[in-house]
């Protein structure tokens, strides 16, 4: 696996061939991203007023924290300008959108230390998301807000590329969570998980931990292993992030490998499509 520095823009068949492989790729200063940055310190600036968005859980109790940081969550899921301005993003590091699908667009917020952990603003576990989808053809978009260290980042496991990992792919229920969640007060942690999860610990000696700057852009294969890395900085981590299917990866059978996903039914349903929002729907 290499972490392969990209200044120009690649074709969806090169990107696809590298990250399938089990590459990283990082598009570094991107125009667009530099817009998306600015946009979303904007949103955090208009909620948070003069509190500094990466400190602010100092001068905030944990409720009042969570339920300002998750105004600007939904604001920002919600947001048609801030989608509009990431596909921008995709298609400055060479997306051809016009055949591209993508599921949600999140606003991620990692608090430090553990006091002010909740829902969608909490360090996220072990995972690959195919685990979630079964569509090995899946890509995964991040980007960082704010600037980031080795202990706010983002962590890879190179070693787990073609080792399996035991999970519960076999038993986790996305109509169980969907109906757990409809109980559930928006922003707050929802009982049920929302995705697999690991059936045994990781080895974490081959970790890999990311550090990319503000207005750079890493894609990767979504059948990567993967997790948040736990916040022992004294500042909150926000990111961006993207799933994404291209119909050319789709015809060609241009897949990662499935070492460990015993889950079946790809989710097909949860993409849409970039230019006219119609859902992706493929003929078993």
């Amino acid at each position: 696996m290499e972490i392969i520095q990209l200044d120009h823009a690649i074709s969806d068949a090169e990107r696809a061939e590298l990250l399938f492989a089990g590459n990283l790729l990082v598009f570094r200063q991107r125009p667009a991203m530099q817009r998306m940055i600015t946009y979303t310190r904007g949103l955090l600036a208009e909620t948070l007023a003069d509190l500094d968005p990466v400190t602010v859980q100092n001068y905030l109790e944990r409720e009042l924290f969570l339920e300002n940081v998750g105004t600007v969550q939904t604001r920002f899921r919600t947001s048609e300008e801030a989608k509009l301005i990431f596909f921008d993003v995709l298609r400055e590091c060479g997306v051809t959108t016009d055949h591209c699908y993508y599921d949600h667009f999140p606003l991620r917020v990692v608090p430090f230390d553990t006091t002010h952990r909740g829902a969608h603003r909490a360090a996220i576990g072990h995972h690959r998301d195919t685990w979630g989808s079964n569509i090995q053809s899946q890509q995964n978009w991040w980007a960082p807000i704010f600037s980031l260290e080795a202990e706010r980042t983002i962590a890879f496991y190179p070693d787990y590329w073609d080792k399996p990992l035991a999970n519960n792919t076999n038993s986790w229920s996305f109509t169980e969570y969907l109906a757990t969640r409809k109980d559930t007060q928006p922003e707050r942690g929802v009982a049920y998980p929302s995705a697999p999860s690991p059936a045994e610990s990781v080895d974490e000696s081959g970790v890999l931990k990311v550090v990319i700057q503000p207005g750079d852009v890493l894609a990767f294969a979504s059948a990567h292993l993967h997790a948040s890395v736990p916040n022992t900085t004294d500042a909150i981590r926000y990111s961006v992030e993207m799933r994404t299917i291209h119909q050319s990866d789709l015809s060609a059978g241009r897949v990662a490998p499935n070492v460990d996903n015993a889950g079946t039914g790809p989710m097909y349903r949860w993409f849409r499509h970039v230019e006219n929002r119609q859902p992706l729907s493929v003929d078993d």
